[in-house]
């Protein structure tokens, strides 16, 4: 009985933790803290707020383990200095922010399942320019402090590819992981106008900049250029519905050589327990931002490849902490 109750108060209020950190990434309590410790009165006057709040906050964050508390002063400790400041490699303060920005569509949840209808404008954060930038700081946020573009090269062999495609490569983690580990492979990212002048600063920063074209465009109404290897998209299905996700793998079935392959990289439903939790829930911010998207199983991700004349289709597994898989087709010689 307690336990249950205990696991129903903990999800009634989860909010409030993650409030917590949202604020304080978006104060930059952190940051504030990277070189030296500080009182409330001394982080307030640092981040421009009142010492009394400023007290409360910290002590809320010592409470939850983000920083660590010794007499009337507070400093980072190994997690937050890892993960939430700005000057780390594994710095994942981006993903907070997006998650701040989706906070209203949250809110009205009950509101979405009762029309079936998105929360908020299905534009993939194209609209306002400063959402498009807190966008695609999430998603090279995540999935540097997780690792997964390591990871996924790791489990792709693409040592005889010479031409990949990347559909909606936001901020070029993965092309820019795969042109460093193959030295042979030049990459093309295909995106939204609006996404492309953000990912264009990211490949002009990286060491591979002279590998990697960008194609502005969109794939549900534009050509796609071809003749490519490997077409890959990362968590690009889960943004549409079953129609455009099968147009989709059709026209780049198109895009690929005879032999080359088709990647996609999702949650998968039905795959582990963990990937398939994560999916299901993820189910629902679809729900709240796209208009019809969702995350799927295998077998529908397999009847989209078939239909397109893609076949050998297998599933890769992604370890943990990665929450979703590959799914790889190849075009018949």
């Amino acid at each position: 009985m307690s336990e249950g109750f205990a696991r129903i108060a903990e999800l009634a209020g989860g909010y409030v933790e993650a409030r917590i950190l949202q604020a304080a990434v978006a104060l930059k309590v952190f940051d504030a803290l990277e070189k030296e410790d500080a009182d409330a009165a001394g982080l307030a006057a640092a981040i421009g707020a009142e010492a009394r709040a400023t007290g409360l906050l910290l002590e809320a964050l010592a409470v939850i383990g983000l920083v660590d508390r010794y007499g009337t002063r507070y400093r980072l400790n190994d997690l937050s200095r890892t993960y939430l400041l700005s000057s780390s490699p594994r710095n994942f303060s981006g993903m907070v922010r997006f998650d701040a920005l989706a906070w209203d569509a949250w809110g009205k949840l009950e509101d979405a399942v009762r029309s079936g209808r998105p929360a908020r404008p299905p534009d993939m954060y194209q609209t306002e320019e400063a959402e498009t930038g807190i966008f695609i700081e999430a998603m090279d946020s995540l999935v540097n402090s997780r690792g997964d573009a390591a990871l996924t090269a790791d489990a792709l062999d693409l040592g005889q590819a010479r031409r990949l495609l990347d559909i909606g490569p936001g901020p070029a983690t993965y092309p820019i992981a795969l042109c460093r580990r193959y030295p042979a492979l030049r990459a093309t990212l295909y995106d939204l106008p609006g996404t492309l002048r953000i990912t264009q600063r990211y490949v002009r920063a990286s060491d591979v900049a002279d590998r990697i074209e960008c194609v502005a465009g969109d794939y549900r109404t534009d050509a796609i250029p071809g003749g490519y290897d490997v077409v890959f998209l990362s968590n690009i299905i889960h943004g549409e519905n079953e129609t455009t996700n099968e147009d989709l793998i059709r026209n780049l079935s198109k895009s690929l050589v005879s032999g080359g392959i088709l990647v996609i990289k999702d949650h998968i439903l039905g795959g582990t327990p963990t990937e398939t939790a994560a999916g299901t829930v993820f189910s629902l911010l679809m729900l709240l931002t796209t208009d019809g998207g969702r995350c799927y199983t295998l077998d529908e991700i397999r009847g989209w490849f078939g239909r397109a004349g893609l076949a050998d289709v297998s599933r890769v597994e992604l370890p943990v902490p990665l929450t979703s898989s590959l799914v790889i087709g190849r075009k018949p010689l």
